[in-house]
Parts: C-alpha cells; sequence; structure tokens
C-alpha cells in the first residue's frame, strides 16, 4: 500500500551514506526498512518498508532501483514524498549507520476505512567499510593540494496537463538548467508504468495519449540525476485526469 507523513524534520548528520551501500533496520513498533545509496553517492536508489502497523491496517512500500525516482542526498541527509501517501525522511549519523522517520497514511475509500501509522521513528546500518580517512594533509584536501569541488544541487519541478486531444506533456523546471534538458520523464498510471521519453533542452516534454490513459488519473516523474555539473533532485507531477 502507499501511504503521507507531516514529520518534523530531521537535524543535518555529520556524514553523507557510504556510497553503493545497503542500510537495513526497523521500525519502532516492528518491520522491516531497507534501502540502497547510490554508486556516486548522492541519492538513495531503492528502498522497502515492510509490515508496518497502521491504525487500521498494515503498510508495505517499497520503490525499485531503475524504476523509482530516487531521493537525492543533500549535506548528510535525503528526504522522500509521495504526495499524501508517503513521507520518509533520514539521515547518517554515524560511519555506518542512518535513522530517521516515516510517515504512511491511506484515505478512507467506499470499501477501507482511513489508515495511518503516525510518525514513526527508524535505525537502520550497513556493513559496507566507510571510505578511509584522509591520513595527510588539512581536512578535505586533495592529494594534489586544495579542497574538492562540490557540485551545485538543484530542485526539481515536473508539470503535466493535457496538450490537446492526442498528445500529454508538460515541463521539467529547475533553477539549474542542467536539470532541464535530456531528464528520463516517466508516464505513470497509478503503480503501472505507461512510457517513457526524454526532456528537450527547454525542459519540455510529451507523450502520446493513448487509449490505456484517456480519462484515467496519471502522472510524470523523473528519477535523481548526477551530472558533470550538478546534481538534480528527483520530481513528480501532480495526479491529472488524461
Amino acid at each position: 500500500m502507499l501511504v503521507v507523513a507531516w514529520a518534523s524534520p530531521v537535524g543535518l548528520a555529520g556524514a553523507d551514506g557510504i556510497a553503493g551501500a545497503t542500510y537495513t533496520g526497523v521500525p519502532n513498533g516492528g518491520g522491516a526498512i531497507t534501502f540502497t545509496v547510490a554508486a556516486d553517492g548522492t541519492s538513495l536508489t531503492s528502498y522497502r518498508i515492510s509490515d508496518v502497523a497502521g491504525s487500521t491496517c498494515t503498510f508495505n512500500a517499497e520503490g525499485d532501483a531503475g524504476i523509482w525516482e530516487g531521493a537525492p542526498i543533500v549535506d548528510g541527509w535525503f528526504e522522500y514524498r509521495l504526495h499524501d501517501a508517503i513521507l520518509l525522511r533520514g539521515t547518517f549519523p554515524g560511519a555506518q549507520s542512518a535513522s530517521g522517520t516515516f510517515r504512511f497514511s491511506n484515505h478512507a475509500t467506499q470499501a477501507t476505512a482511513a489508515c495511518d501509522t503516525g510518525t514513526v521513528g527508524w535505525t537502520a546500518t550497513t556493513t559496507a567499510a566507510p571510505p578511509p580517512s584522509p591520513t595527510t594533509g588539512s581536512p578535505g584536501a586533495t592529494p594534489g593540494g586544495g579542497t574538492p569541488a562540490v557540485k551545485p544541487r538543484f530542485a526539481t519541478r515536473v508539470v503535466l496537463r493535457r496538450l490537446s486531444r492526442t498528445r500529454l506533456g508538460g515541463r521539467i523546471q529547475s533553477r539549474g538548467s542542467a536539470c532541464r534538458a535530456g531528464r528520463t520523464v516517466t508516464l505513470w498510471r497509478g503503480p503501472r508504468r505507461i512510457a517513457t521519453t526524454r526532456s528537450r533542452a527547454d525542459g519540455t516534454y510529451s507523450f502520446a495519449r493513448k487509449a490505456v490513459v484517456r480519462n484515467r488519473r496519471v502522472r510524470a516523474s523523473v528519477p535523481a540525476r548526477a551530472g558533470a555539473t550538478a546534481v538534480c533532485a528527483p520530481g513528480s507531477s501532480r495526479f491529472i485526469r488524461a
């Protein structure tokens, strides 16, 4: 089940996650949490939270690598939000540890009652080895002297609308020009991936308005991307009726 969270912000951590590491742990009150950090250390690439008790149901949520848009890691913390269904936040307070909060919520339907976990704390660890600490020079120094370049990180906004009787589309909006062009845009109908395209230089994109999406609720999303000059956050549009 998908789920929102209204959790208070977590404090900044002293380090980013270990690149390529998988963290596993437990939420307060039971269940399990697992997530993996990207090979370049800039985002989460997958996650799974299972068997979490809500007020009237049990929640399971996951994002698969290559399909989920990911959650960027900025200054040692990350956040993923799916409308009013899921809010997952975390930090890396230790060399091999992570902690944070999440909240899952489902609205009531004619067949089911509303269900909510409330704000749930969690902790996780990894057995992956942290990178070695510098042994010479000042903190943050590179072997050749100086400090490593820090890439700017830009938020991403996705706009989706009906363009015509035969096309859906919109624009990727970001303060960083490198985060508007060439982004992979996926069209979703619920959890089903319908189509994928790439944004143009100005951030615009479009999809054919096929029968499979007409008069259905759809959204568009882009995953996080770490480029040569910038780190681009993931983004997701509002649901629209195609």
